[in-house]
């Protein structure tokens, strides 16, 4: 299935505005790009340096989890560390722009743009990859306080995890190779999931997450403000969050032995 995103590409130059168009979802993933070629490179860097430095730590990591398990955390580390995060209202004059992949990597981005940047960058090492962009909302557990939101969930093989992985990508600091987040969907709505191929809508795709339709009637409200602010280009009530850093808080830790 394929959705438009309306109005996501819109700047104001000279009193004049300029509409870029109308994308798919699908579209904002671009695995072959050059941002998810240069990341990949910066994380086989990261990662080589990790093995060197920690021999046997590093093998036994290997081990537990795999090979290509350690190189999604280091893109998901570059993404971090190397982004810097920025909102759209300093470049493009308006106050939401979602960035391709090339430009969040050049340019900076929010959350929506990393994570359309992360995903590209998991999807050029590992096309198979069962990961996905997420839009959705986070809904914070102490003060339910809502806010619109992006990251990126990942499954890998279930010999390390049978289940999804939270991947946020606003963090702006590495996170150890000994550590994963595990993606709670309770704080974290997902209203859209996408890769470079397809794209999903919770009220309809549920069952693809492992949710239920008692999930989808719990969440109605939020998920329908999405749905008129993606398909609609209408804006949300919430304000988007900024940065993704109190997030791991609320979010159940897998860590790894020493």
């Amino acid at each position: 299935m394929h959705y438009v995103a309306k109005r996501k590409r819109v700047v104001h130059l000279n009193n004049r505005e300029i509409d870029f168009g109308d994308f798919y979802l699908s579209d904002f993933i671009i695995p072959n790009s050059l941002a998810s070629h240069e990341i990949f490179a910066y994380a086989w860097g990261r990662l080589s340096k990790f093995f060197a430095e920690n021999p046997d730590y590093a093998r036994k990591i290997e081990k537990i989890i795999g090979l290509d398990n350690m190189v999604v955390k280091e893109l998901w580390n570059v993404v971090n560390v190397k982004v810097k995060y920025r909102g759209d209202d300093p470049v493009f004059n308006v106050p939401e722009f979602w960035e391709l992949p090339n430009e969040a990597w050049s340019l900076g981005a929010d959350c929506e743009g990393t994570s359309f940047l992360l995903e590209s960058a998991i999807l050029g090492f590992k096309r198979d990859a069962e990961a996905y962009a997420c839009l959705g909302f986070y809904v914070d557990p102490y003060s339910r306080q809502v806010y619109g939101h992006g990251w990126v969930i990942y499954r890998p093989e279930p010999r390390f995890y049978d289940g999804w992985l939270w991947l946020e990508s606003t963090l702006e600091s590495a996170v150890s190779q000994s550590v994963w987040y595990v993606w709670n969907p309770t704080y974290l709505v997902p209203v859209y999931f996408f890769n470079s191929k397809e794209a999903y809508r919770i009220d309809k795709d549920y069952e693809i997450l492992g949710l239920d339709e008692k999930y989808v009637e719990a969440y109605k409200d939020l998920i329908k403000i999405m749905i008129d602010y993606v398909e609609a280009g209408k804006w949300i009530p919430h304000k988007w969050m900024h940065k993704g850093r109190r997030t791991p808080k609320t979010m159940e830790k897998i860590i790894l032995p020493k």
